[in-house]
């Protein structure tokens, strides 16, 4: 089967021919229909999760997918050939991914049937963004009129996370480059602001000088979080999806920090597709790549050039 892998960590990703999978007792094996595109992608090949989890080489990439069920292992209950799945399908070892023309994934992890009515490619593009997105707006459990900040709304998660706070009620300022802005504001942000100004946390302290609620950061490292986490009022959170908070510091200047930490599970999910059902949200589908176009792509994510969400077709 084609796929797109690396061969080492900190190896190019490159086209391969690569046996096809066989589904174990707990497994199904998925007819990938499109393989949604994240950081997390590239940051695996890099060896993020080197030392932590066991890996296999070639390291076939990519985590998210929509397809169709063609096989499933002796233990599986929950699904059967000819579903449509979508979902997050990382699991140990790390490296039998998406980016590929057939998948093997264990049933018990962050996959659902996909509703009828949700096409795959946007499917592929929802689960580990929109799953982080979702979780991290819950984790906050801000009500109706509270003001948050969000730190690189562009991309995915931060795209996701606007329309969902909105949707209930919350203002959102948008931390994102001004070729962004119009997108922004038709998904619901009130203000969109340029990070890269070097007196954007002054100006934002002076228009709102008694502090914002909270702060979602799907971007910064800790340098760059703390500034904006300053402009947190006491009794507010501060959320990075980059474990870049220090809560002890936050928690010291009467401000809740959290790090999420991501447990992508079946429930998760079915919220995150009942999000799109309940129209409150419009996956922010960018782009169509093929599979021998992918490799690009993961570069120009890499370089900070991606917007949106990039999913990749297996069948084109």
């Amino acid at each position: 089967m084609r796929a797109v892998a690396v061969r080492q960590f900190r190896g190019p990703a490159e086209g391969m021919d690569l046996p096809e999978p066989v589904p174990g007792p707990s497994e199904l094996l998925v007819r990938v229909e499109f393989a949604g595109m994240n950081p997390f992608d590239w940051k695996i090949a890099d060896g993020l999760l080197e030392g932590q989890r066991p890996h296999v080489f070639p390291l076939v990439l990519g985590v998210d997918a929509a397809g169709v069920v063609e096989a499933v292992g002796t233990r599986v209950r929950r699904f059967r050939p000819g579903d449509r799945v979508v979902g997050q399908f990382l699991h140990d070892p790390v490296g039998t991914g998406t980016y590929a023309e057939r998948a093997p994934v264990p049933e018990g992890i962050g996959i659902v049937r996909a509703p009828d009515d949700l096409p795959s490619a946007e499917g592929a593009a929802l689960p580990t963004a929109g799953m982080t997105a979702l979780a991290s707006v819950e984790a906050l459990g801000f009500a109706r009129d509270a003001t948050l900040v969000i730190v690189g709304a562009s991309g995915g998660v931060g795209t996701f996370a606007t329309e969902m706070a909105t949707s209930r009620g919350i203002r959102v300022i948008a931390l994102a480059r001004p070729a962004s802005a119009t997108r922004l504001k038709s998904l619901g942000a009130g203000e969109v602001v340029d990070p890269t100004d070097p007196d954007t946390p002054a100006a934002l302290a002076r228009t709102h000088p008694t502090g914002v609620d909270g702060l979602l950061d799907a971007m910064s490292g800790p340098p760059g979080f703390a500034r904006f986490a300053a402009l947190v009022h006491r009794g507010g959170t501060a959320l990075s999806t980059t474990f870049a908070a220090n809560p002890a510091a936050l928690n010291s200047a009467g401000v809740r920090g959290v790090n999420l930490n991501l447990i992508p599970d079946a429930a998760l999910m079915g919220r995150l597709v009942q999000e799109v059902a309940d129209r409150h949200l419009k996956i922010p589908l960018e782009r169509r790549v093929t599979l021998s176009e992918a490799p690009t792509a993961l570069a120009e994510s890499k370089a900070g050039r991606g917007q949106g969400k990039t999913v990749v077709s297996l069948h084109a």
